[in-house]
Parts: structure tokens; C-alpha cells; sequence
């Protein structure tokens, strides 16, 4: 890996307010290249800058990009900090890779690129509480012609942001609306993947039920509840047979295979205090449990 260190730095926010989501960027980008003859070039972190890109680039004429999200996060003593799974959100890129029919790369070697990255602009943490450093790891393609087919030369890059709460109100309840006039993903299509040709689409929605009142879409499926924005959905409720039950839809190429998702997967099965489920149900099933009183809580987790 090559590093070189920006000559001038951006100023860092004076206040909580400065730090809306994905505002503010950090003074430098990591950036590895692909083409089809050399493979893979040496990683390197550079000053930010942007890119120049030809207006024939297939990127913006066929949607040959996808990215992921994840954070590092202060200790509880904010003396250090850490990544939550990156290992996760770097397999999770590789598939959004083979599904663009981009490249593979070492996700090991990848994650150690960008954990360098965070070290190097270490001081834009916000060492606020419920803030932290949003990491924005890319993938487009710089094929410079037209034509669908796969790309002759990849960019991977990763930009950094301090982020606050992702609402502007804060860690408060949001309200939801069941949109049914679009269909966000279908059943074993690409909407398991951080393809940016997924969320395009819906922002004109989102625009349309923001206007009624309500924060987010909650999408469904033929009736069956999928995904609320951008985030993942559980239910926790006495099933029809009693049972206390945690149900989520399952990984059938409709949602994201979020990675605190699996995590909370993970961790309330270990308890072993109640089912835990993965299985489609439709809105019906939920209004009908909630009208019985059958519903404890439903929460909402980011991808």
C-alpha cells in the first residue's frame, strides 16, 4: 500500500448539528484499481479528490455500481475504537461484485485496506454520544464505452463520513407506510445485493410518502412484508399457536442480508427463550395479530 498524506485538511464541525448523515467527508480516499490485463493494482490512500469520468462510462449508462456500509464505532470509554463485522460487509461486497460481474478480491486484504484508512483520519471521530465514523466502501466500473457487457477496468474505492443519528429527529420511534403502487425487489432477484440500481428506484416513493406524513416505506411483496427503507424488520408477537415468537422475513433474494440482522439472529437463539423464525408473513398477519394483542414489539435495523 502506497499512503500520502493530505497538505490540507478540511475543517472539522463545531457542533452536533454538523453531523447529518453522509455531509461530511474525511480528508482522504482509499482507491484500488482493476483491469482485465494486470489484475489488481497496489492499494493506495490519497487526499480526497474526485473522480473524472468519461460521459460514456458504463457506469452511468447501465447502473455498474454497487457499494456497503458499515461504522466504527467509540469504546465506552472513547478512548478507542472499533469496526462492527467488517469481515460480513466484505463478503457481502464480493457478492455484489459477482453479481456485477466485476472482479473478485481478497476480502481479508480489503478489510485491513480500509481499517489503515480509518486509522489514518482517526480524529474525525466524533466522540459524541449515539455518533461515529461511517465507512462507504465503492464499486464502479470505468469501462469508458457503451455496451452492455461486463467491465474491462474497476474501481474500489472508500470514502469515510462522521455521522450522527441517520433521522434528523433522532433514535425516536418512525412511523411507516405500506406502499403497494411499486414493488421495491422481487423473489430471487438482486435484492440481496448493495447494488446502487436497488435504491435509485425508490426514492421517488419514499418522496411520495414522506408528503402523506410518514418517515419510511414499509415494502411488501404480494401482501408480504419485506423490507422498511433501509432497514431490516423483525416482529416479536404470540404466534397463532401461543408461541412468544421473533419473526423475520427470509433470505430469498428480496431483502439485504443485513449484518446486525444476523447478529440479533445469533444472539436470541443462544437465549433460547423463544422461537426464532425467518419465514415470510404478510401484512394481514400482522394487523390481525396486533387487533388480538398478540403483538409485544417490532423494530426496525439498519443493513
Amino acid at each position: 500500500m502506497t499512503i500520502e498524506k493530505s497538505s490540507t485538511l478540511k475543517p472539522r464541525p463545531a457542533s452536533d448539528h454538523a453531523y447529518v448523515f453522509g455531509k461530511l467527508t474525511t480528508d482522504h480516499i482509499l482507491e484500488v484499481d482493476w483491469d482485465e490485463k494486470s489484475g489488481w493494482a497496489k492499494p493506495a490512500i490519497k487526499p480526497y479528490r474526485p473522480f473524472q469520468m468519461d460521459p460514456a462510462n458504463s457506469t452511468l449508462h447501465y447502473a455498474l455500481e454497487c457499494f456497503e456500509g458499515l461504522k466504527a464505532y467509540p469504546s465506552h470509554d472513547n478512548k478507542t475504537m472499533g469496526l462492527f463485522r467488517p469481515g460480513e460487509n466484505m463478503q457481502r461486497m464480493r457478492n455484489s461484485f459477482a453479481a456485477l460481474a466485476f472482479p473478485d478480491f481478497d476480502a481479508a486484504e480489503l478489510q485491513k485496506c480500509i481499517t489503515k484508512l480509518v486509522q489514518v483520519d482517526a480524529d474525525w471521530m466524533p466522540w459524541r454520544p449515539k455518533h461515529s465514523l461511517y465507512i462507504r466502501p465503492t464499486g464502479i466500473s470505468m469501462e469508458d464505452s457503451l455496451g452492455v457487457r461486463p467491465a474491462s477496468k474497476v474501481k474500489l474505492f472508500c470514502i469515510l463520513s462522521p455521522v450522527g443519528p441517520y433521522y434528523p429527529k433522532g433514535f425516536v420511534p418512525v412511523s411507516v407506510y405500506c406502499y403497494t403502487d411499486y414493488v421495491r425487489a422481487w423473489y430471487k432477484g438482486s435484492g440481496n445485493k448493495k447494488i446502487g440500481s436497488n435504491y435509485g428506484p425508490t426514492i421517488n416513493p419514499a418522496r411520495t410518502v414522506s408528503k402523506k406524513g410518514y418517515d419510511q416505506i414499509l415494502w411488501l411483496l404480494q401482501d408480504y412484508v419485506t423490507e422498511v427503507g433501509v432497514m431490516n424488520c423483525f416482529v416479536y408477537w404470540y404466534n397463532t399457536k401461543g408461541e412468544k415468537e421473533l419473526i423475520t422475513c427470509p433470505l430469498d433474494g428480496t431483502i439485504l442480508p443485513g449484518v446486525t440482522r444476523d447478529s440479533i439472529l445469533q444472539i436470541a437463539r443462544s437465549w433460547g427463550e423463544f422461537k426464532v423464525t425467518e419465514e415470510r408473513f404478510t401484512i394481514h398477519d400482522l394487523v390481525k395479530a396486533s387487533k388480538e394483542n398478540r403483538v409485544s414489539q417490532s423494530f426496525l435495523i439498519f443493513l
